[in-house]
């Protein structure tokens, strides 16, 4: 890749990509209303290049990447979800308002965005002709929605140098020509260096780096740079152009479109461009006006004005900005963003992504107060350096200017020391990759402490060069605003997780309460059934078969008296998995006692298949008669009347080299609903499934866990479904 020159580049490095307000203003309205559809934000997003950039590189990154990459704006949509896509959204208003509070240079970029739309949506239209697939497709438009952005950068990190090469060009061809000479660099290599630090997909920098080079040596590029390049020059072609085959044939040529065809989809994209930019308050711009107009020279060079009926339009929304960013109460909707985070680890992502949006810093780091030991560590904090999950800073006076940060709620930093280095400190800037730490990329730390209401929270860590550092000195109220923003919600979100437990521990105690009572009253009548088995057993006559279901009935009746208690108890017993159990028999008995009442009286067969040797099990009887009884239960629910439920018993089932019984309940019934099978072992909603909570796969799937065992299911619409429960071998029966 074409290298930049060091000046130009430290220029550049610290600078935001400039957004268009209007699209922000639309995006922040959809996603704030109840009726807003992804699609809809989707479409929204993909008008503004640092928005669409910025979601993509988020949802790519660790904390929310589940997959493979990510290239499509709706996936990296539903990836984030709506508050961290508000969140980085609102960063991105305030940014701009911030840009214009630091005497940013008021410059018209209608032109500028009418070019890019067009080259974006020609690129997407193009990569569809050629079969590309949705993804592919976005990556084109994403492309051709970046591919002049260095011009923006230059612009912002040169000033007056890069406005003058502005001024004195009529096209980009006499731009790029300009460029070279003066900057020893063009904005197609600015531009594709943007690409690279939004870490966005390699191939497309490629492609905005060669979107002026010749013809020729595209060629043999890949389809993304030819598209990209076909798209470009066709956007800047004048209609008689196109009557020219031998000018326009180097589209044909990389794209193997025919120019009618071409000719086609481009005005398709104009098409698209007037609608989206009326739709969105973009200004009408002249054709020829593709770049950036600087208003240091009062006669914008030769590229039009921007003054006359445009100016109002531009006035009208900056102007709705700042009003838009008032009515935020500056950081007030990150305040609102970081209070519904559901744990500290997601508020601490949108932490760290606000800041960087905010503030330009991608070295950051986020230190937490262990109260336990009075220190200062990245512990279980995601996202951030191994070495920082280890480190230990120790809140003493002196030690480092990292601890000086905290005890003294002001911010430190290494640029205003001129004593050595604290270890803490040099251990911060390795873990950061600064300076101290043997990198470039960040020339020093600033520290700045999170304090809340209550006591020091923590610290946030930036790792910064010097001209950042520079610029970050002159908003050091608003790092102090939001650090304290920061701790505050962490603050917030720690107390409404102690109400939660204080009102999960107040409610299970009278949830036992409850129990106690119940088990209490149920005690008398359990106790009566008991007698009543006793006297009867005594008056039946000598029967072997009524012996044995009496016995039965015992056990069962003890089963209940033991789940009925154990509802008033602290903690549940763990179920004794050591005891050997044979299975046949248990099942054998199951049968006999709930056969009828499952199975016939619903008209459906219950068929066993033990196996020929016995069947020893390590388990808790009860346990498994729980297991037993809910896959019964649910499966004589399952089948219609003359179905037919199969329980068989094996041995010598061995997996990962361990010995296992298996017992297997199978059914012909209908199968389970794709949604039940997506949660299979979770309670079901009410509202899908009337009747039916769904407690009983949840309980069993607990219990076969207890037991050291595995389940599995297996179920085909319209043939039934089984379910294979593993158990621990024994090798012993107890006496």
């Amino acid at each position: 890749m074409s290298s930049i020159p060091g000046p130009i580049l430290r220029a550049i490095e610290s600078l935001h990509l400039p957004a268009m307000p209007q699209i922000l203003l639309r995006f922040l309205e959809e996603a704030g209303s109840e009726n807003a559809s992804l699609d809809t934000l989707a479409q929204l997003v993909m008008r503004d290049p640092a928005l669409s950039a910025r979601l993509l590189t988020v949802a790519n990154s660790a904390a929310f990447r589940r997959g493979g990459e990510l290239r499509g704006i709706k996936q990296s949509l539903m990836a984030l979800g709506t508050r961290m896509v508000r969140t980085i959204a609102s960063c991105l208003v305030v940014q701009s308002v911030f840009a214009r509070l630091s005497d940013a240079r008021p410059q018209d970029l209608a032109g500028f965005w009418r070019h890019s739309l067009l080259v974006a949506e020609l690129a997407r239209s193009t990569a569809q002709e050629l079969g590309a697939t949705d993804g592919e497709s976005e990556e084109a438009y994403l492309a051709g929605l970046l591919h002049d952005v260095g011009q923006l950068v230059l612009l912002g990190g040169l000033g007056k140098a890069y406005g003058t090469l502005l001024s004195s060009s009529q096209t980009e061809a006499d731009l790029v020509g300009n460029e070279q000479p003066v900057l020893a660099t063009d904005h197609a290599a600015v531009g594709a260096w943007v690409v690279d630090q939004w870490q966005l997909p390699s191939l497309m920098a490629d492609a905005i780096l060669f979107h002026h080079w010749d013809a020729k040596q595209v060629a043999t590029a890949d389809r993304l740079t030819r598209v990209l390049w076909a798209a470009h020059h066709a956007s800047l072609a004048p209609l008689a152009a196109w009557d020219d085959a031998r000018a326009m044939g180097a589209i044909q040529e990389l794209t193997g479109i025919e120019l009618t065809r071409f000719r086609v989809l481009r005005d398709g994209a104009a098409q698209r461009v007037d609608s989206i930019a009326s739709a969105l308050g973009v200004s009408e711009a002249p054709p020829q006006q593709t770049l950036p107009q600087w208003a240091g020279d009062p006669g914008h060079g030769g590229n039009g004005s921007v003054h006359g009926d445009e100016e109002p339009a531009a006035e009208d929304a900056e102007s709705r900005l700042i009003a838009t960013a008032s009515a935020m109460a500056a950081l007030q909707p990150l305040q609102q963003n970081f209070a519904s985070g559901d744990d500290d680890a997601d508020l601490l992502v949108a932490v760290r992504e606000s800041a960087r949006i905010l503030f330009g810093v991608q070295r950051l780091a986020l230190l937490l107060v262990q109260p336990e030991d009075a220190t200062l560590s990245g512990r279980g904090i995601v996202g951030q350096p191994e070495a920082l999950a280890r480190l230990e800073v120790g809140l003493e006076s002196g030690t480092s200017l990292c601890a000086d940060a905290g005890l003294s709620r002001q911010p430190r930093s290494t640029f205003d020391s001129d004593s050595t280095l604290a270890p803490a400190d040099v251990q911060i800037a390795r873990a950061l990759g600064g300076a101290s730490g043997g990198g470039s990329a960040s020339d020093g730390l600033l520290y700045i402490p999170m304090s809340g209401p209550g006591a020091l929270v923590g610290v946030m860590v930036c790792g910064v060069s010097t001209v950042q550092h520079a610029r970050l000195r002159k908003r050091q109220a608003w790092l102090q605003s939001f650090a304290a923003l920061v701790a505050a919600s962490l603050e917030a979100s720690r107390e409404a997780r102690e109400r939660r437990r204080r009102t999960e521990a107040d409610a299970a105690a009278r949830f036992r309460l409850h129990g106690q009572k119940l088990a209490h009253e149920a005690a008398n009548p359990l106790g009566i059934i008991r007698n009543y088995l006793t006297i009867v057993d005594l008056k039946l006559p000598d029967s072997k078969a009524l012996g044995q279901d009496i016995a039965v009935l015992r056990e069962e009746i003890e089963r209940v008296s033991t789940i009925i208690r154990q509802l008033g108890e602290d903690a549940v017993p763990a179920p004794v998995a050591g005891a050997a159990l044979e299975l046949n028999a248990l099942v054998e008995g199951m049968r006999a006692l709930y056969g009828e009442s499952l199975f016939g009286a619903r008209g459906v067969s219950l068929e066993l298949q033990p196996s020929p040797e016995p069947a020893l099990a390590r388990a808790d009887r009860d346990s498994v008669k729980q297991i037993l009884f809910n896959l019964w239960k649910n499966a004589s629910e399952a089948v219609p009347e003359g179905g037919l439920v199969t329980t068989s018993v094996a041995t010598g089932v061995n997996q990962n080299g361990l010995a296992y019984i298996e017992l297997l309940v199978s059914d012909n019934g209908p199968g389970l609903p794709a949604d039940v099978l997506r949660s299979l072992y979770q309670p079901l909603g009410a509202s899908r499934h009337p009747g039916r909570s769904g407690l009983g796969l949840s309980i069993v799937r607990s219990l076969v866990d207890t037991l050291q065992g595995h389940i599995s299911c297996r179920s085909r619409t319209g043939h039934g479904s089984s379910f294979a429960v593993l158990l621990p071998a024994s090798e012993r029966v107890d006496g």
